[in-house]
């Protein structure tokens, strides 16, 4: 089994394949390669972006190498030889991305952002590598190994935990549903306060609820305050959400997303869940599994889709990169109830008693 630190650098990996290539259609032979010319202007948001974004890349990919030269899978003799190696392999990593940009209409390759996500890698492992950095990751798997289970599952269901947070930066998409809040470009007359409408969208937002509090209950020791982390980190994720909507939605859409179907369905599914909570661990990853893929189901149902030019619009942002934020957290809003199927499913059969 691929362990759970691994498989974040291969998450991680993918969301920058993403981010670097969508829209992924449109592939054509360039006019010319525009990597080794220097660009016309540069936008310090996106040298900033491009740092930030391959930061964490050099920070796991040290942290690994780190692990397999201290295991003896690898043959690397010091912190020095550690970070040239992560540094070399963000280097190539970005160049991959850059060359196959050439080859996609309406993204362009520079050279630019090729230092500027080198450099950010050579940050992220050196960031790791110093003592500082050690000190820190030294600290994280102490607070880990004292507030969650143990176990490579639990770091599998961590790295879910984490996509589902980055999902909820997207202030457009509501809460535990699946496309995007109910603007008037989409929704059209509808009432929202109809119990037609309002109903079968409360369903979902509640089997949501119910399946994500026990989905964390899982990766918790079963001696702990349940619902009360479960509730403090539905707490940060409002937070989150309210901070974002204030900096990058327009103003009538702002808090539209606390629409009433969605209060009563948060409402209503941490009430269900502080019975299931109490139940013993194989029933709790059996009700879970069922919660995510029938609120899954039913979010895909009653959701409002429209065209991806006009969810923009509902956006205010005029510092750049919209377009891969927007389309990369839906991306991974709408396929994490599948995953987490996978995950729940997997611990299930795998594990009978919390470790």
């Amino acid at each position: 089994m691929v362990r759970a630190d691994s498989g974040a650098l291969l998450t991680y990996l993918f969301i920058l394949a993403y981010a670097s290539l969508n829209p992924f259609f449109g592939w054509r032979w360039p006019e010319a390669f525009t990597l080794f010319s220097l660009p016309k202007y540069v936008a310090t948001f996106d040298v900033l972006i491009n740092i930030a974004a391959y930061t964490p890349l050099g920070a796991m990919l040290a942290s690994v190498l780190r692990q397999r030269a201290q295991s003896g899978v690898l043959k690397l003799a010091g912190n020095v030889q550690i970070w040239f190696a992560a540094v070399t392999v963000c280097a190539g990593i970005s160049l991959l991305f850059e060359i196959l940009q050439a080859f996609l209409p309406g993204r362009v390759s520079s050279s630019v952002d090729l230092l500027a996500n080198t450099l950010g890698g050579g940050l992220g492992a050196a960031l790791v590598l110093a003592a500082p950095g050690r000190s820190l990751i030294a600290a994280w798997q102490q607070w880990r190994q004292r507030h969650f289970s143990a176990g490579d599952l639990t770091g599998w269901g961590l790295i879910l935990l984490a996509l589902w947070i980055i999902a909820q930066l997207n202030p457009a998409i509501p809460f535990f549903e699946a496309g995007h809040i109910a603007n008037p470009i989409v929704a059209g007359s509808a009432n929202p306060y109809d119990p037609l409408f309002v109903m079968p969208q409360a369903v979902g937002v509640m089997l949501n609820v119910c399946g994500f509090v026990l989905f964390v209950a899982l990766l918790l020791p079963s001696n702990r305050a349940l619902m009360l982390n479960v509730l403090l980190l539905l707490a940060i994720s409002v937070a989150l959400k309210i901070a974002m909507a204030g900096m990058m939605l327009k103003a009538p859409e702002m808090i539209d997303w606390l629409a009433p179907a969605r209060v009563i369905g948060l409402t209503s599914g941490l009430i269900v869940a502080a019975c299931f909570v109490r139940l013993g661990f194989r029933w709790r990853a059996f009700w879970a599994t069922l919660f995510v893929f029938a609120g899954g189901l039913m979010a895909k149902i009653t959701s409002i889709y429209g065209a991806f030019d006009e969810t923009l619009r509902m956006f205010y942002w005029p510092h750049g990169q919209l377009v891969n934020f927007a389309s990369l957290t839906r991306w991974i809003n709408e396929i994490w109830p599948l995953l987490a199927v996978i995950f729940l499913a997997t611990l299930f059969v795998t594990r009978r008693e919390p470790q």
